[in-house]
């Protein structure tokens, strides 16, 4: 059975949930017959189909404005990402639309305002396995391996008597999920801007990052005592305020369809008259 899993109505069709419900049946009756590799095939199946829906979800919130949600579900579509590569064949990644979904996800991220988070230090007691329990040691390991499947189940280290020890702020979180910002202060314009200009999550596009100049009167509406539109990090009296031209961080999105003619006008944030 051939199912269409492009838009967001799409992941609450009927022959989608039936189709979900049969893998799990399946695989669910694998593992009780002892047949491994069935079941094993099950769940990079669902984890699959989990991962074009969540994908897709994250492309909706972003759609409707909700940023923080969509920054949420492309972690999980990140990690979940690298589980299912770890344990799929080349036919399969190209099939589940791994390589788009991973490439995507991170250019997405990329366009996020969002550059500080808090990361967690924790003192751990012990790991052990999720699929037989064995307390992990450096010299004490079980013949499972982490992030690899077996009988259907994600191998992973469990942690146990944790103990957080300090909370840090840091610019590259392993965590992407603790972002310390309040979304409200912050500027989407860019997910806006793009967002605007596709209709579906796999709609194919692509982000150039380079610099414009633009003719100091362009930025009469910057104040002297902000900070400076060439990203200094400086004020602009003591940066850009005297030079004829300011040179700007500019973004190009690139499509693979034709857009209108009001779609490919620069968007230029600083001038307002």
């Amino acid at each position: 059975m051939k199912i269409e899993l492009i838009t967001i109505g799409d992941t609450e069709n009927r022959e989608l949930k039936k189709v979900i419900e049969y893998l799990e049946a399946e695989k669910k009756s694998a593992i009780a017959n002892g047949d491994e590799d069935k079941a094993n095939n099950c769940w990079l199946h669902l984890e699959s189909l989990d991962l074009n829906i969540l994908f897709i979800r994250a492309f909706n919130n972003i759609k409707l404005k909700n940023y923080r949600q969509a920054w949420y579900e492309l972690e999980q579509c990140e990690i979940k990402e690298s589980y299912i590569r770890e344990n799929s064949y080349k036919d399969h990644i190209v099939a589940s639309r791994l390589d788009f979904i991973k490439s995507k996800v991170s250019k997405w991220q990329s366009l996020y305002p969002y550059c500080l988070f808090f990361s967690p230090g924790f003192k751990v007691g012990y790991y052990s396995c999720s699929i037989c329990g064995h307390k992990v040691r450096p010299r004490s390991r079980c013949e499972h391996k982490k992030g690899k499947v077996y009988s259907g189940q994600l191998c992973v280290h469990e942690a146990h008597d944790m103990e957080v020890l300090e909370v840090s702020i840091v610019t590259k979180p392993v965590q992407k999920s603790s972002v310390m910002h309040d979304d409200s202060s912050l500027d989407f314009m860019l997910l806006e801007r793009l967002s605007s200009c596709l209709d579906n999550a796999f709609e194919d596009w692509d982000v150039r990052w380079t610099k414009m100049k633009f003719p100091i009167a362009r930025f009469s509406k910057v104040s002297k005592k902000d900070k400076c539109p060439c990203k200094s990090d400086k004020i602009f009296e003591v940066c850009c305020m005297g030079k004829k031209e300011v040179e700007i961080p500019h973004v190009d999105f690139l499509f693979s369809k034709p857009l209108s003619s009001d779609a490919e006008n620069i968007v230029f944030p600083y001038y307002n008259g």
